[in-house]
């Protein structure tokens, strides 16, 4: 065998390079999970790209999300 398994240096350092290699939880989008917590809203009037609108509305229904502003809203809350 190249190296003793059993060597206390070689497991910490293997250990560190896989804590280095995963992705910070900030660098990936987390899809939120729908919860059925009610909070008064207000509406807002902002545009989107018509091709925008219809993933945003895929990817509610494809969550369970009763409506595509209630997943945005999940989302941008859970960043």
């Amino acid at each position: 065998m190249a190296f003793n398994p059993e060597n206390k240096n070689i497991k910490k350092a293997l250990q560190k390079n896989e804590a280095a290699q995963m992705p910070k939880p900030k660098d990936s989008i987390v899809i939120p999970v729908f919860t059925d917590k009610e909070e008064r809203t207000k509406n807002y009037t902002f545009s989107l790209q018509p091709s925008i609108r219809k993933r945003l509305d895929s990817l509610a229904k494809e969550h369970n999300f009763k409506s595509a502003s209630k997943f945005l809203n999940e989302l941008i809350k859970n960043m």
